[in-house]
């Protein structure tokens, strides 16, 4: 089952994160996205600052209506938009990052040919 698919699945505080090895195996279910600094990334580029601010509303919201879980984002050159997914509660990788970065990239995934 694509991860897209999966139910995002609430953050238990303290449990465990995901080990390396999970996390490789994971990995090339999220195309687009790569694992830096103990966290998934991925750029998405727009054609306007505007339409990349609404972007950071959408994935707000994305995590708010999922599991109340956030990631880091970075607006940089008024265009690009870096999402970081990482669970703080575990201190590291979870399926949960693994699921929205999935669901986030195929609702959102064509926005990369602005850039």
């Amino acid at each position: 089952m694509p991860l897209s698919t999966e139910s995002v699945q609430p953050i238990v505080p303290g449990a465990a994160p995901l080990t390396r090895r999970e996390i490789m195996a994971l990995l090339p279910q999220v195309p687009g996205w790569s694992f830096e600094n103990g966290k998934l990334k991925r750029r998405f580029s727009f054609g306007s600052v505007g339409e990349a601010a609404a972007f950071i509303g959408q994935v707000i919201a994305l995590g708010a209506e999922s599991a109340d879980h956030y990631p880091d984002i970075c607006l940089t050159r008024y265009r690009h938009v870096d999402v970081f997914w990482y669970t703080h509660a575990s201190g590291g990788l979870t399926r949960t990052d693994f699921v929205l970065a999935a669901k986030l990239g195929e609702i959102f995934g064509g926005r990369t040919l602005f850039g």
